[in-house]
């Protein structure tokens, strides 16, 4: 099969990461396959310290085999192999290899019990380097053995340290992805929830006063055509305030990143007047005042925010008050931005559920209610409350209080 020429370009790792453990075993057992077919060359020559040699080939050749899978085991028998063919004069069995097992030590244990381990085993090889000088006046086959352990040590330690910096490495990646993707995931679910709260509020209040409206007229129409046709007239306005403000949150959701679309202001304090008026072409008359001071610095999101609490409270008004008056105020009181929206009919369609600090009731089956969770969590943007309840002398009061230095531009 030939090579594609992507992959000629794409970065390999190096050829130890490449290898399988079953093949850097199967390399342990070619070496120790090659110390005892040496062993044996030393038999068939007459070696004259056969002894020696002997159990020194078949133990370094063992400490080999077994380094990865026991390497304090291995590392012990290879310094006991080497010390001693040094006592008995055979210097250059065991110290050479003594890199392969300290190496594996060092590269998988804690730097304090792999020092400890070069430690001794370079006690053990100094002690048959001793015996050596008594016995055969040479011991300098010790020195060679300690700088083994020592080189091995090192690159040991440093293949555990660069192991442990890229293993922290990839764990720092994974958690900034599973940081990138729960942003990501609070992201949607903010925008979800925005714009739920967003058709709610359109939807809950054109249609409501949409489904007034068509009542009347078809009570009406046969008594008093004029009436009837003042309240489809109602209805048409209405139909087409929802059906524009519809328009605008689709232009948002479907606008192209590179192409932002052309779209009309939202809905904000200036429109109140035109909610109100909406509100009193159902049946409800709706006084409005608003304190030009007040709202004459506010954001457009807080102006939104605003419009979409009055909004509700006022939907809130035609879909359970019944027969009512209703009063809107925006005003500036101790630092806070006040929104309050009360009105004198059947307080006993809402009951007073309190449910935390920043609202003092809700509406009978609340559970299910989101108008007033949305008047809450707008007011809660702005660090501020909401609270609704009935009024002592009858009716319904909504009461949203937003600190005046978080609704600023």
């Amino acid at each position: 099969m030939s090579e594609r020429p992507d992959d000629r370009h794409r970065p390999r790792p190096p050829l130890l990461h490449r290898a399988s453990r079953r093949q850097l075993l199967a390399v342990d057992l070619g070496i120790a396959a090659f110390l005892l077919v040496a062993l044996g060359g030393h038999l068939a020559v007459g070696h004259h310290a056969v002894a020696v040699a002997a159990p020194s080939f078949a133990g370094a050749a063992l400490a080999v085999a077994v380094r990865r899978r026991a390497p304090f085991v291995a590392l012990g028998l290879m310094a006991v192999v080497a010390a001693a063919a040094l006592a008995g004069g055979e210097a250059a069995v065991g110290l050479p290899l003594l890199g392969f097992p300290m190496y594996s030590v060092a590269s998988t244990t804690t730097r304090r019990r792999a020092l400890a381990a070069l430690a001794v085993t370079g006690a053990v090889v100094l002690v048959g380097g001793a015996v050596a000088d008594v016995r055969h006046s040479s011991g300098s086959g010790a020195a060679f053995g300690v700088v083994v352990a020592v080189a091995a040590w090192f690159v040991g330690d440093s293949v555990r340290v660069r192991r442990v910096y890229t293993a922290g490495l990839a764990e720092q990646a994974a958690q900034r992805q599973r940081e990138a993707l729960e942003r990501a995931q609070r992201s949607v679910a903010e925008e979800r929830l925005q714009i739920a709260r967003e058709l709610h509020d359109v939807v809950a209040h054109s249609l409501s006063v949409i489904a007034v409206q068509s009542g009347v007229g078809r009570h009406v129409i046969d008594a008093n055509p004029g009436e009837a046709k003042r309240a489809l007239a109602a209805v048409e306005a209405t139909s087409r305030s929802a059906l524009n403000e519809l328009r605008h949150m689709l232009g948002v959701l479907r606008r192209d990143d590179g192409q932002p679309a052309s779209l009309a202001p939202a809905p904000g304090v200036g429109r109140l007047e035109e909610l109100a008026a909406q509100v009193r072409a159902a049946g409800i008359p709706v006084s409005l005042r608003v304190q030009p001071a007040a709202v004459a610095a506010l954001s457009p999101g807080a102006e939104l925010s605003v419009f979409r609490v009055v909004q509700e409270a006022l939907t809130n008004v035609v879909k359970h008050a019944g027969p009512a008056s209703a009063w809107v105020e925006v005003r500036a009181e101790a630092g806070m931005l006040v929104v309050e929206v009360s009105d004198d009919g059947l307080g006993d369609a809402f009951a007073a559920v309190p449910t935390g600090p920043a609202d003092i009731g809700r509406p009978a089956g609340a559970a299910g209610h989101h108008g007033i969770v949305g008047m809450r969590e707008r007011a809660g943007l702005f660090g501020g409350t909401l609270a609704a309840g009935p009024r002592p002398e009858g009716g319904f009061r909504v009461v949203a209080r937003l600190p005046i230095d978080r609704v600023g531009p």
